[in-house]
């Protein structure tokens, strides 16, 4: 009985180190495209560093063809919006937004569906 809860502990942890990894990624690319917006080399640099530390410690193949979907969708999405007026972007590079957008887009979608995995993991639900 004690080894089975020590196993469901360690599960737990996991899980919620996992939980915590997902939040680091995520605020990491929300302050990487705050504060250096206006850099976008270097922005779009270092979103590509978050990107692939993401994707190696996901290991799935479903994950990055979400990630793709998000930076395609997204991006697109924004230049529909840009293009009717809705907003526009300070520093564009690529017709009408930065470059560094497709990482954030992508990185969103990633960041929601391991998240997603990992509070299903801990059981939590509805």
């Amino acid at each position: 009985m004690k080894k089975k809860k020590n196993n469901i502990n360690k599960k737990i942890r996991k899980e919620w180190k996992n939980i915590i990894f997902n939040i680091i990624f995520g605020v990491l690319t929300l302050l990487i495209a705050s504060f250096f917006y206006k850099n976008i080399i270097l922005a779009t640099s270092l979103l590509i560093i978050v990107t692939v530390i993401g994707l190696i410690k996901w290991k799935s193949k479903i994950t990055i063809i979400i990630f793709i979907l998000g930076a395609i969708w997204g991006p697109i999405s924004e230049m529909i919006a840009i293009y009717l007026g809705a907003w526009n972007y300070s520093y564009p590079n690529f017709i009408n937004i930065p470059i560094w957008l497709f990482f954030v887009w992508g990185n969103a979608a990633a960041f929601i569906y391991q998240t997603a995995i990992e509070i299903k993991k801990l059981g939590i639900k509805k």
